[in-house]
């Protein structure tokens, strides 16, 4: 299967010109540059959800979090109620991100980049708007 999901992400690269870097843990990233200077790296992932289908993960950090903030929590919850798609999530490392997930098979080039672009989009936004600054 992971086969197929590094071609697909291979022939989307190749259509729509974005180099796709793989890392060391089989994840897929790159970095999507917006007018201002602005930029957010995006992580690509391939996984199964709890019945074993075969799933895409997009992630974006939005802001890595020195201590819990119970405000920061409550603002991004709050939030998440105004998501067109996907949620914001909290990582192990206390990295606040925008998390999206689709199923693989559901898949298509043009709804991928959409996805994409929506989870760079939306994590760059919600990085200036909490922290102000542009880190990832």
């Amino acid at each position: 299967m992971l086969e197929i999901f590094d071609g697909f992400i291979d022939a989307v690269s190749s259509e729509f010109h974005i180099p796709f870097k793989k890392e060391n843990d089989g994840e897929y990233s790159a970095m999507v540059e917006f007018e201002g200077g602005r930029h957010q790296r995006v992580l690509i992932s391939f996984g199964r959800d709890d019945q074993g289908d075969p799933m895409i993960s997009y992630y974006s950090v939005i802001c890595k979090l020195d201590e819990p903030s119970p405000d920061l929590f409550r603002e991004a919850l709050l939030l998440n109620t105004n998501l067109t798609y996907g949620a914001i999530a909290l990582m192990d490392d206390n990295s606040l991100i925008m998390h999206q997930a689709t199923f693989l098979k559901d898949l298509e080039p043009q709804r991928f980049i959409k996805s994409f672009l929506y989870v760079a989009a939306k994590a760059d936004e919600l990085e200036e708007q909490l922290t102000g600054e542009d880190i990832s």
